[in-house]
Formats: structure tokens, sequence, C-alpha cells
């Protein structure tokens, strides 16, 4: 089939591409200028010291991920006092959490805490990558605004408010340090240099597929965010489900589409946008592709402060198998946490074929949220993995069967090669 304006036929949801932009499992959280709860030099030494107490005693790996932890307290200790706002002393907390190098954990300021518990996020629009050696316009969320309506997927960015985007990059890179991967950064990166708050405004300048330059303007807005599985059967007849994210009650919403796709012959299986969610709903949805329990790998905790213990965890049961055809699950660089393991699970037990690009490697997981006086929370990675096969996919990603570049080109002209290489496949199977 010719997969040819393809993806002008396969909306994402308004909740996916804000699932990407905002990328709350693996982005650089926001800023806000009035997130000024005015505290004391007290209050700041007081969470200061609760936020490296209990990253020192709660994350996964008692070697703190080869960092000098002890230092970091040291280091960051002078820049606390010498904070002159609340948005330098949240900065300066932030740095010392990123010297894990660890997308996972992270501090939250309390307007951020606040977005993530009412299930919202502020995006300017659309998302950025860096593609072919330049930073590229890859979505543009549906149901554009203003001058958003102008910006269209594979125009080239030049400048973000007046400043090449080259210097803002190297800029805002030596500020993160850096992150569980190079996708990851590269992710984070961009996501910190769009931050804002909501109603303000940011001017890019854009280069489109003609060569021919403009600026646009976007406003910042506050949209929703959605855990959604989106299915539909595709001219070729085979299914497939976009998987915005891994959050409750996704595995519900899952099993539905793929009882009304049950009568195709193969399902792709959307990743490429997926930024994670809840273990639990991962392994009761990968629990209906298979016809028995497996073991899917082992969860990485600390035990008694200092040492690690191991867990193993599994996922499927005899006669709890709904779709039992050929699956093909697409990933990108974007597909981080429980996408990995959704996705390595189900390629290591030759259940599914991996298509697209190495994920972000961040595969790492919270089992709870702390939150802080002052209103802002700390994420904690206090759970590791191991795959059934022994391999840690954190760092590393998910390696595809078969490797399918995102182009400009194609962005251009809305060809989603993905989903004409596993149609390909398929076909070539059968």
């Amino acid at each position: 089939m010719d997969a040819k304006r393809l993806n002008s036929s396969i909306r994402y949801s308004f909740s996916t591409i804000l699932l990407v932009i905002s990328l709350l499992l693996v982005g650089a959280p926001q800023t806000f200028a009035n997130d000024e709860p005015q505290l004391s030099a007290e209050d700041k030494i007081e969470i200061f010291e609760k936020v490296w107490t209990l990253v020192n005693e709660r994350y996964y790996d008692p070697n703190m991920n080869g960092t000098d932890w002890a230092g970091s307290r040291q280091k960051y200790l002078p820049e606390i006092s010498a904070a002159k706002t609340d948005l330098e002393y949240y900065d300066v907390v932030k740095k010392m959490v990123g010297e894990l190098n660890d997308a996972h954990t992270r501090f939250l300021t309390p307007r951020e805490a606040r977005e993530r518990r009412s299930k919202q996020g502020t995006t300017a629009g659309i998302l950025l990558s860096s593609l072919e050696g330049k930073t590229v316009v890859e979505k543009v969320l549906p149901q554009p605004l203003g001058d958003l309506g102008k910006v269209k997927p594979g125009m080239i960015v030049r400048t973000i408010d007046g400043v090449r985007i080259e210097k803002l990059l190297d800029q805002v890179k030596n500020e993160l340090g850096g992150s569980s991967s190079e996708r990851s950064l590269e992710i984070m990166s961009y996501r910190r240099i769009l931050r804002g708050e909501p109603g303000t405004k940011v001017s890019i300048g854009l280069t489109d597929k003609n060569g021919k330059d403009l600026e646009v303007t976007l406003i910042r807005q506050v949209v929703p965010e959605e855990s959604e599985a989106l299915g539909m059967i595709l001219p070729s007849g085979l299914g497939y489900i976009n998987v915005t994210s891994f959050k409750s009650p996704i595995a519900d919403k899952f099993e539905n589409t793929l009882l009304e796709l049950k009568n195709t012959p193969a399902i792709i299986i959307d990743l490429r946008y997926n930024g994670g969610g809840s273990i639990s709903e991962v392994l009761e949805m990968a629990g209906v592709l298979l016809n028995r329990k497996y073991n899917f790998g082992q969860f990485m905790t600390r035990k008694d402060g200092t040492k690690q213990s191991l867990k193993k965890f599994s996922a499927g049961n005899k006669g709890g198998q709904i779709y039992s055809k050929p699956l093909i699950i697409l990933t990108s660089k974007y597909s981080a946490s429980g996408s990995e393991l959704f996705a390595s699970g189900l390629q290591e037990l030759g259940r599914a074929k991996v298509i697209g690009s190495q994920t972000c490697g961040c595969l790492l997981g919270i089992s709870r949220r702390h939150s802080l006086k002052d209103g802002s929370e700390l994420h904690i990675s206090d759970i590791g993995f191991i795959s059934a096969k022994g391999n840690i996919y954190e760092k590393v990603g998910v390696t595809p069967d078969k490797i399918v570049k995102l182009t400009v080109k194609d962005l251009e002209n809305e060809i989603d090669r993905h989903i004409e290489e596993a149609e390909n496949i398929f076909s070539k199977s059968v």
C-alpha cells in the first residue's frame, strides 16, 4: 500500500500531542514567574535538606547512578543561600536533582505539582525535534489557534524570541547537565526552551519547505492530558491502535479497542508518542496479548538502605489472551518508560516486532510522589528494571527489529514511513 498522505488520515488525539510536548515522564518541568510562595531562608534550607535526604535514602541504586550525591549537597548548598528569589531557589534544587542524570527523578515546583494533579499541562502547541542536523517542527497540535495554524510539520526553526536556536540549545544543555540518554536530554532541552506561563507568547522564526522565512507568535495554553487507545482499520486491512500513555484506565480502553479489531490479520500498536505511565497498566495490557503467564523481568529496589533487592514480575494468564495474531509495535525516541517496558517485554518473548527508532532509554519506576511543605513535589526513581533476558534498558533504550528513520521530507509531505514499513513486514510474513 502507498503510505503517502497516510499520516493525515491517522489523527492523534489532542491529548496525544500534548503528552509528548509536556512529556511529564521525561521532560524538564516548567518554571513559572508567578510561582512564588515567598519562602523564608529557613524553609529553603529545610526543603533542600529534605530533598537530598529522600533521594539519598530511597533512590533505587545504592551507588546513586555513579554520581557523587554527597558532593552534590555540598556543591549546591551555597547556591541555595545565594538564591534571591523562589524562582532561583527552585532552579537550584532542580539542578541538584538533575545531577543523577535520570529522567524520572525530578523536582516539581508548587505550580507544576498542581498541574500534574489536575492532569493539565502548558504548551506552545508544537513539538520540536532534532532531525538531519536541524531543529524541526515534528508535530503541531490539532485545532490550532491564531498563528499556530501557519506552522506545519517539517518547518525548520531558526530562532526563539529572536535568539538563534543553536545558541539556546547549547545554553540549555549546559544548564541541564545530563539525563538518562542523549535522546532524553534533547527532549528536555526543547521543552525547557519553550517553557512559560499560560497565556504568555513566544515568537518563533521558521523556514518552510520552499525556503521562505516566516515569523509566528504562539500563545502558551493549558490543555488537558488524557490517556487513550484510539483504533482504526487501515486501508491495508491491518488494525491500528494509537496508545497515548499507560495511565489508568488505559488497559480497559485498550482491551475494548482490541476487541473491535479482533478480526484484523495483524495489529499495529503505535507507541511513538507515549511517555509511559503505570506499571500495572503496562502488564495488564501486555497480558491480553499473551496465551499464558510469562516472566516479564525483575524489579530492583533498595533494601535496608544500602543493598538492592530483586523481585520477579509477570504478565499474562492462561485463557486471558484476546488477540493472538501478529503484532507490530512502533517506537521513537519519545517512547519512554512504560512504553519501553511494554515493547521490550513483547519483543523478547517473540510476540511482537518493533519498528521505528531507538526508544528514550528512560526505563525506571516511581512508586510514590513526595509532597513537600511548600506544595512542591519530589519524584524519585525507587524502582529499576531488569528484563526477563537480563537486559537493562535505562540509558540504552529498546532497539527496533527494523530501524525506520524520520526525515524532514516525509514530515513536509505527511508521509508515514513507519506504517508503510509495518505493512511491508506483515505482507512478507504471510
